[in-house]
């Protein structure tokens, strides 16, 4: 069956208290989760015995601020049927990764240009230009060597580390983070850092200058040299009285990094972490809670004709502040009109604090005994 577009409630939780078994939904806290019997309207449990056919969800909901509830809002559909029951899935909170690239390897020489090139592939640039590529060039040029002429002799790779870190650092974009880390294990003893440095380990500018004082002196195959990693910096997200219209769920951004500018044959880019998208965040729950708004009661019109704005009559649960771990129920509701059958796809969402959380764990222990 296509679940393109199908109805969904979310339910964002505040109270992690489990519901006891056999009471009303009106005797829900604030923001506390119960599951009830759809024929008996009884809070059940999956120590239930028999456990009922048919189920719904709610959530309690103070109106008007006094800390009691006085409202409730309930899971997507008149009810949930065990026969009808497709399956949950359990998504836990997760804060996202940033990409990183490692740019190394390489050599330097005198009075020589060079160039990394990245280009940047987000939500927001896709829906700004769709799939033009959208990249920027960071050029340097290494200093001269003393009495020789262009380009002759080599330099020292870790005054060309130094000159990136501070480019890229300086683009007022702030799109990348650059950092200096080690090529090879670095020991106070041998080299004079300041701290040992372990392969791959970010060291200071000071340091760096120490292994320039090293190299100087250095048997020849001694060296010690630094690389560049390069670590994308995630789309921001606005700050705005209810939701923000211009959302982006993906936040992060995925980096492809050329050399291409006097290299020649030294370097190399090496993927050190693929970028992994943050699911579960406040903002996230809170986006749902704007897209579902329609089968809440706020009406099928979500946006103000005047203002342009996200209409007031829709009501948000979730917290900016709060992730979420959220559990996601898919079922079908059949009923019988006129001459037909109709089976209509449906889902809740039930976000819980994430951690641990009574309410989270009695959800599907008895989700888990009712398939």
């Amino acid at each position: 069956m296509n679940r393109n577009n199908h109805v969904f409630a979310v339910l964002p939780v505040a109270s992690c208290t489990a519901k006891a078994i056999n009471q009303t939904p009106e005797s829900l806290n604030v923001g506390q989760f119960g599951i009830f019997d759809a024929k008996t309207n009884l809070s059940v449990t999956a120590a239930s015995s028999p456990l009922p056919d048919a189920v719904y969800f709610a959530v309690g909901v103070d109106k008007n601020g006094d800390g009691t509830t006085d409202d409730l809002r309930f899971s997507a559909g008149q009810a949930i049927t065990r026969k009808e029951m497709l399956g949950y899935t359990n998504n836990v909170y997760n804060a996202g990764t940033p990409m990183t690239v490692l740019v190394g390897g390489y050599k330097a020489q005198c009075d020589t240009e060079y160039g990394i090139r990245v280009e940047f592939r987000n939500s927001r640039i896709s829906r700004i230009q769709g799939f033009n590529q959208f990249s920027k060039a960071y050029i340097v040029t290494s200093q001269c060597c003393d009495d020789c002429a262009e380009g002759c002799g080599s330099l020292d790779a870790n005054f060309l580390t130094k000159q990136f870190v501070e480019t890229i650092a300086a683009d007022e974009a702030g799109l990348l983070l650059p950092t200096i880390v080690a090529r090879q294990a670095v020991t106070t003893a041998t080299h004079g850092t300041s701290v040992d440095y372990a392969e791959g380990e970010e060291m200071t500018v000071a340091d760096v200058d120490a292994l320039i004082l090293f190299n100087k002196t250095a048997v020849a195959g001694t060296e010690v040299y630094t690389d560049i990693l390069l670590t994308s910096q995630p789309l921001s997200i606005g700050s705005f009285c209810q939701i923000n219209l211009g959302y982006h769920k993906l936040l992060e951004t995925t980096l492809i990094v050329s050399l291409i500018n006097g290299f020649n044959c030294s370097g190399a880019t090496t993927t050190s972490t693929y970028p992994v998208f943050a699911e579960g965040t406040g903002a996230n729950v809170i986006q749902k809670e704007y897209h579902a708004s329609g089968w809440a009661g706020s009406g099928p019109y979500k946006l103000s004709e005047v203002t342009g704005m996200a209409k007031g009559n829709i009501e948000y649960l979730g917290v900016k502040t709060t992730n979420y771990d959220q559990i996601s129920v898919e079922y079908n509701l059949t009923s019988e009109s006129g001459w037909g059958d109709y089976k209509s796809p449906l889902a809740t969402i039930v976000a819980f604090p994430t951690g641990t959380c009574a309410a989270r764990t009695a959800l599907t222990a008895f989700l888990d005994a009712w398939k």
